[in-house]
């Protein structure tokens, strides 16, 4: 006996190639598994966001009608005074609850992500780069700058060649 009847070394040779098949295939199986599992991942990652700043729009038409509380706060006085700064307390709370922050701006130092400097000027009594006065107040939605705070900063010259 030199020699594996021919029947059985076909044998041998098919089932060869069906392990190799079947590894070929697990291992395609497995990328598509991780492949999908990244897609699903990513979607509820795109979901979440969507659903987190779906009102960004809505937000941004209503922020022109806050600034107009607060200007009317500012003016009001007396009983109608309290009525206005009633409402206004009311919209913030409103916006508040569904993410909205104001941005702090009075006496901190100049940030280009969450400020706009409409102005520079000089103050004597200031440290340099200091939000001195803000002209239009900004807003976050979340982690994201939904407007710029418009400010006026200090700037007293030091090292400028003026």
């Amino acid at each position: 006996m030199d020699a594996a009847p021919p029947k059985a070394q076909e044998l041998q040779a098919e089932l060869d190639a069906s392990r190799c098949e079947v590894e070929e295939l697990l291992t395609k199986l497995k990328y598509l598994q991780a492949e999908f599992e990244n897609y699903r991942k990513r979607a509820a990652r795109d979901s979440e966001a969507l659903v987190k700043f779906a009102q960004e729009g809505t937000l941004l038409r209503i922020l022109p009608i806050l600034d107009a509380f607060d200007a009317a706060v500012a003016a009001a006085e007396g009983v109608a005074g309290e009525g206005v700064r009633m409402m206004r307390a009311n919209l913030v709370k409103a916006l508040e609850d569904v993410g909205l922050q104001a941005i702090p701006d009075l006496g901190v130092p100049f940030d280009p992500y969450v400020h706009e400097c409409v102005e520079q000027v000089s103050d004597p009594g200031a440290k340099d780069g200091v939000v001195k006065e803000v002209v239009r107040k900004g807003y976050r939605l979340h982690d994201r700058v939904l407007r710029p705070s418009q400010v006026i900063v200090v700037n007293n010259g030091v090292g400028s060649n003026g």
